[in-house]
């Protein structure tokens, strides 16, 4: 456990919608601080997840979690939304390293008339939850679970000004262009849906609502 008070704590510039991101420093070690604004979220399985994704280098080590807060290490990076070849190599390597860790959950999967090809997900790839640098480095696991890798490559197309040809030649994976046309429209009815909910403060549930239907 890391022994810290409030004053230790330096709230961080750019904050999240679903929670308070502080910046702890100690010994000259740099760690994350979150503190939840939702209590609909399975923390546990968000620990889990974020953990098996930092064994395959795409995000900070998480290192405590309890109900009010995780405490992470803290990862270097900017946000950036014009992403060079390079760029958009290294984010479709980093989402096939995601994509490819074995993870048991429970499978949700959004309405379509294809058939859900399920993988380990973020489920909310936004500028605002990936940080370039060295490394790529995935943040915000919330939402993260098993679900139809779809969603994941449909949000990064229509989130950054990237090359998709040069994108899917760098994830290796056989596309179903149709399938992807699909899911783009999906990414937009959630993030519309997400953003209404936003401003009548109702953040809780957003994935859940009808675009998503949970297999028997």
């Amino acid at each position: 456990m890391i022994d810290f008070t409030e004053q230790e704590l330096e709230l961080l510039p750019q904050q999240g919608y679903c929670n308070e991101n502080y910046l702890l420093t100690q010994q000259g070690n740099k760690y994350l601080v979150r503190k939840f604004k939702l209590a609909d979220r399975d923390r546990k399985l968000e620990y889990k997840i974020q953990k098996a994704a930092y064994h395959v280098g795409i995000a900070a080590k998480p290192l405590y979690l309890d109900k009010a807060i995780m405490i992470s290490e803290f990862a270097e990076g900017v946000h950036q939304k014009k992403l060079s070849k390079k760029e958009t190599r290294n984010l479709a390597k980093a989402l096939k390293k995601l994509h490819r860790i074995p993870f048991r959950s429970k499978k949700v999967h959004f309405k379509s008339p294809f058939k859900p090809d399920f993988a380990l997900c973020h489920n909310d790839l936004s500028v605002q939850n990936i940080l370039f640098g060295d490394a790529i480095t995935l943040i915000d696991w919330e939402y993260a679970g098993v679900a139809d890798r779809y969603f994941d490559l449909a949000t990064v197309c229509e989130a950054f000004v990237l090359d998709e040809r040069c994108f899917f030649r760098a994830y290796g994976r056989k596309i179903n262009k149709r399938k992807l046309r699909t899911y783009k429209k999906i990414y937009r009815q959630v993030t519309a849906a997400w953003f209404k909910k936003l401003a009548r403060g109702e953040l809780a549930g957003v994935l859940e609502a009808s675009l998503i239907q949970k297999p028997k």
